[in-house]
């Protein structure tokens, strides 16, 4: 946990090499800046680039031997809270983002989270799917979660999308319920630590 202001990571959950999802990532903590007092960062799963599971241990032994899982889960630990923004594919979420809860175990125990899905109907079937592995692992999620239903209007003909902050911006007073709801959690998560 953070000594000053708190951290909150937004994990960027496709690694497709065309994907909206850093798009709307960066628009969403853009928001999360402008409504709670915390640093926000952006952990981009394209960028960290996690090979298939590859720890010989189990998560939960909590002994990691590859220098990416070190590095992962030290991102994580450094974190107050994170928010998964994901995409529905096939009524689910991405191998990706499943490969990297996957890594860790401590690191996600009693975590602040947040689930924002996207897709063409607001990727619900996804953030259900997600959140029941999250609560398996013992996250404290926020009650709901946030979901942005894609136009093909708001697509360029490359795929990008026009405007990710007008994405956002139509769901502003659900990102900021979120922001605010995961900073509650922080502020209790410390004042239990302090008691």
């Amino acid at each position: 946990m953070s000594q000053n202001r708190p951290r909150i990571s937004l994990i960027v959950g496709s690694t497709r090499p065309v994907r909206i999802g850093r798009q709307l990532t960066d628009a969403t903590a853009a928001v999360f800046a402008d409504t709670v007092d915390a640093d926000i960062q952006v952990l981009d799963l394209a960028e960290i680039n996690l090979p298939l599971l590859d720890e010989p241990l189990m998560a939960s032994m909590n002994q990691y031997s590859q220098e990416h899982t070190v590095a992962w889960a030290k991102q994580i630990s450094e974190s107050d809270a994170v928010v998964f923004v994901t995409p529905q594919y096939n009524a689910g979420y991405p191998a990706a983002l499943k490969n990297a809860i996957d890594y860790l175990y401590a690191e996600w125990k009693g975590r602040p989270a947040a689930i924002i899905s996207y897709g063409a109907h607001g990727g619900g079937a996804a953030a259900k799917q997600l959140r029941e592995v999250l609560e398996f692992i013992g996250l404290d999620l926020v009650p709901g979660h946030g979901a942005f239903t894609i136009e093909r209007t708001d697509y360029t003909p490359a795929w990008g999308l026009v405007d990710a902050d007008a994405v956002v911006a139509r769901y502003l007073p659900e990102v900021q319920k979120i922001a605010g709801e995961l900073m509650q959690k922080i502020a209790a998560d410390e004042d239990e630590q302090a008691a």
